[in-house]
């Protein structure tokens, strides 16, 4: 058993195109293969691109199929910069899709839905976490990072179904570096004159990322049972009560008084019978 390495642009999720295979040298015209479910699933390594390796990826044909905004948010997905890391096209499909959900927080079809309204405090939370999140990891070269967060935050506001021009204009300040040409495309839709390259670096504000309540998992017989949530700032005397209030504390306690209760501020109380 040898193993081959077959040019990487042959491959896709991991998946061989035979054809392409047996037309890509002449010992290879007559091969067979072995398949799983009607397909040949290749092994992968990670390894520097090298043409002795067949594994470069030429980047016209991301750009020809995804567009150059995916590439570029792909590369830095992948891991830190100065890390060797495997190409992997599993992964541009989603990038690729994130890409799409952030277009549909703007449109519905062809319909712009955006609105001059202020933006609510789960709005802002989002938005301001991603802004101390982005700022922090350019300084440190951290793009992967860079990049989950957008994802986490462009998944929140299509939660909440935010539409707030605040917002958006803000989160496409931040994404420039990372996608420009949809990024110049959406600042132009939010109705900017110029570049969005010349726009002011955005600056979080430590107010709006502030919990409003703080969430408890209570433990009995040192596991999690339930959680509880109370407002921030709350004591730990107050914690308690309403931890052993709950309903689900009649359960475990069988009637007993509990021995001890321990409050964590702001992570659990354990409860000890």
């Amino acid at each position: 058993m040898t193993p081959i390495h077959v040019d990487v642009n042959m491959v896709s999720a991991d998946v061989l195109d035979i054809e392409k295979f047996r037309a890509w040298r002449p010992e290879f015209k007559d091969a067979e293969f072995i398949l799983e479910k009607d397909k040949y699933i290749c092994g992968w390594a990670i390894e520097k691109m090298s043409k002795s390796m067949f594994n470069v990826v030429n980047p016209d044909d991301i750009v020809e199929r995804y567009g150059a905004d995916t590439l570029r948010l792909y590369e830095m997905f992948l891991g830190p910069v100065e890390a060797s890391k495997p190409w992997d096209t599993n992964g541009i499909d989603g990038v690729n899709r994130f890409l799409k959900r952030l277009w549909g927080l703007f449109f519905n079809g062809d319909e712009l839905k955006i609105v001059d309204e202020q933006p609510s405090a789960e709005e802002l939370k989002s938005l301001h976490k991603l802004i101390k999140k982005v700022s922090g990891d350019i300084e440190a070269l951290s793009y992967n990072t860079s990049v989950a967060a957008f994802m986490i935050c462009v998944n929140e506001l299509y939660s909440l179904k935010c539409n707030k021009k605040a917002i958006f204009d803000d989160l496409i300040v931040l994404l420039a570096p990372f996608a420009p040409h949809i990024s110049e495309e959406l600042w132009h839709v939010l109705g900017h004159e110029g570049t969005v390259c010349d726009a002011q670096w955005p600056a979080w504000n430590e107010d709006y990322l502030k919990e409003s309540t703080i969430k408890y998992t209570v433990l009995f017989k040192g596991r999690p049972r339930y959680n509880i949530e109370v407002p921030a700032g709350t004591d730990a005397a107050e914690v308690e009560r309403v931890a052993l209030a709950h309903e689900g504390a009649a359960k475990w306690l069988e009637g007993k008084a509990p021995k001890k209760v321990i409050v964590v501020p702001n992570k659990i109380v354990n409860v000890v019978i």
